[in-house]
């Protein structure tokens, strides 16, 4: 009997859309009890909850049929993640994740280095503006911003990753706000740098996401492997009920 032949997994695949061949790049990391934990909030838990031989043992198959199911506790924040509008705005009607658009999720984007700032810096508008003509990329209305920033190789390193990264500060990012940006994500445990999530603990970064009511993402990986910085953005969330986030499987896609 022929089975269906499987490529390998790898972080970049080539794919046809529309006529079109393209390179998706995986952007997200893995969700797993070794991940690392934003203070406060939920370790992601997993476990056996129906093995093969205990589903054959309790009568729910027979065999040679079984089937094996994972039990997960988790942090709608978990591991590659966007922030829903009701994380971050208070009052009654502010959107959950499973209220906001479609189109917001599959989206033009653009990414730039800032993998050069030491820890603890900020992202500025100059920063923002220098990428820009460096590049050359549009950046277009309803559209994602990617800020690489190298922190993702530190995830394998929990105690590490969890602080010193840098983020964008508050004019910087009414900067792309101001542009029609609805998404900006990091490679980090926040959009804002750990000096104000730990130390001013006002961070700018969600403030404007607050005001502007746009969506920001963290955690994110392998920004840096996109091969141009203006590609297509997929990072559709799970339809959690009233939840403030979800994980994502990011991608970018990218014209060949």
């Amino acid at each position: 009997m022929p089975i269906a032949p499987c490529p390998d997994f790898r972080l970049q695949a080539t794919v046809s859309l529309f006529g079109h061949d393209y390179l998706a790049t995986d952007l997200s990391h893995d969700i797993g009890p070794s991940n690392p934990t934003f203070v406060g909030h939920q370790r992601t838990v997993l476990w056996d909850h129906l093995t093969h031989e205990e589903t054959i043992r309790s009568g729910l198959t027979k065999a040679p049929y079984s089937y094996r199911v994972v039990g997960m506790l988790l942090c709608d924040h978990t591991s590659t993640h966007v922030d829903a509008i009701n994380h971050i705005v208070p009052e009654p009607g502010a959107r959950a994740i499973d209220e906001l658009p479609l189109e917001w999720f599959i989206v033009p984007g653009v990414w730039f280095d800032f993998s050069y700032l030491p820890p603890n810096a900020y992202i500025t508008r100059r920063d923002v503006e220098q990428a820009i003509e460096k590049t050359g990329v549009t950046i277009r209305p309803n559209s994602v911003v990617l800020n690489y920033t190298g922190w993702y190789r530190k995830w394998g390193q929990p105690y590490d990753y969890i602080k010193d990264y840098p983020g964008v500060d508050r004019e910087a990012m009414e900067f792309l706000a101001d542009r029609g940006v609805i998404n900006v994500g990091a490679d980090a445990p926040s959009i804002d740098s750990h000096a104000e999530v730990a130390r001013i603990k006002v961070q700018p970064g969600h403030i404007v996401c607050r005001e502007r009511r746009i969506m920001n993402m963290e955690n994110m990986a392998n920004i840096d492997l996109i091969p141009k910085h203006e590609f297509w953005f997929i990072g559709l969330p799970l339809k959690l009920h009233n939840a403030t986030g979800s994980p994502i499987r990011a991608v970018a896609l990218t014209e060949l």
